[in-house]
């Protein structure tokens, strides 16, 4: 096997080497390929179909975008889960403990609360001013905007305040949302076009569906850089908000841009389907896929036909790109991973096809 990294339209192919670690890999020891490094460790958490899952940082909390008892047709809402007793899970939003703290003047053409419950999809956190955190939800129930939250961490289970939202323009249908540092907008996926009825078509093809924008107060929405993508998925800003990177789902591909332009884009090929992507706190990337075929994963639930499981996570050095196997698998007990997230040792897990998130230690 052989990952192609491509720079200022040269092309580097490096072969796959194997590697033997017993403990989670440092930078230094990430590399092309590998022999995956984690291992099935239940319990996870059952009861939750997540699409992604997000670490707040410095707790034991994890949160992700599915209701407590939700099926994975039914992503109903965001929850929350203690990683030290996977058993406890909670109703992030909607829940009894919910408020409200519109601010109408950083959203002012935000018409008010969702009021018709949430459709979560990708899903971030954005660190504050005073080192408290935003929620941002990709939402697609009653409207496709992005929802924000300011988690409340003063009492013992964090509590979600809705304080706004963000509307996604024309029929772009978003998948993915990072923060801007500082406060400065977001970045989202247009995974598609809403009113484009031969998008599956293009996903099979590899040819473009959708772009990436960028949302700021004062601007608005805008196209983030002219290149369109085939199912731009995962998404994630650097936290010294000078690169960006996007799954192209579709296309087998992750993409480095710089987020002040100056510096040409970089490319991978992978041999799966990219979803979510989820900065560390040890300065990596996760990647979480499917080994499928686009069409399959559109459509095999509305078909009624088998999903199919096998998924691949890998970490990556965001600086060289290069990537180091963490899972491969697939079951009928656990497949077609979308997102991961790492809380201390703990990978976890998460999939829209199977009914909880599952988690893995180092072997």
């Amino acid at each position: 096997m052989k990952s192609a990294v491509k720079n200022n339209g040269w092309h580097i192919a490096v072969i796959l080497g194997f590697i033997f670690i017993s403990t989670v890999p440092s930078l230094a020891q990430i590399r092309n390929g590998g022999e995956p490094s984690y291992q099935a460790a239940p319990p996870g958490a059952v009861g939750l179909s997540p699409e992604d899952i997000v670490n707040l940082p410095s707790t034991r909390w994890l949160i992700a975008g599915a209701a407590p008892n939700s099926n994975a047709g039914d992503r109903a809402g965001i929850a929350i889960i203690d990683s030290t007793d996977p058993s406890i899970t909670r109703a992030l939003y909607p829940a009894p403990s919910n408020e409200q703290n519109f601010d109408r003047t950083l959203f002012p053409d935000c018409p008010g609360p969702p009021s018709s419950g949430l459709g979560p999809h990708g899903i971030n956190i954005e660190r504050l001013a005073d080192g408290s955190y935003n929620l941002l939800v990709v939402n697609h129930r009653g409207r496709e905007s992005i929802e924000i939250f300011h988690l409340d961490q003063s009492e013992s289970i964090p509590r979600a305040t809705w304080r706004g939202c963000v509307i996604l323009p024309g029929s772009a249908s978003g998948n993915s949302v990072a923060p801007l540092p500082n406060g400065q907008g977001y970045v989202v996926t247009n995974f598609l076009q809403k009113d484009d009825p031969n998008y599956l078509q293009s996903m099979e093809n590899g040819t473009s569906t959708g772009n990436v924008l960028k949302w700021t107060p004062a601007g608005g929405w805008a196209p983030i850089v002219p290149q369109r993508f085939s199912g731009a998925n995962g998404l994630e800003v650097t936290p010294d908000g000078k690169w960006f990177f996007v799954s192209e789902w579709s296309d087998y591909k992750i993409w480095k841009f710089a987020l002040r332009g100056g510096d040409p884009p970089q490319t991978i090929h992978l041999d799966f389907l990219p979803d979510n992507l989820r900065l560390t706190d040890r300065g990596t990337i996760l990647i979480a896929g499917q080994d499928a075929d686009p069409v399959n994963v559109m459509t095999c639930r509305s078909r009624h036909v088998p999903c199919q499981s096998g998924y691949t996570v890998l970490e990556m050095d965001p600086d060289t790109m290069v990537t180091h196997t963490l899972l491969h698998g697939g079951d009928i007990n656990f497949g077609g991973a979308t997102g991961a997230a790492m809380t201390g040792t703990s990978l976890w897990v998460s999939s829209y096809y199977a009914p909880q998130v599952a988690r893995f230690a180092p072997k």
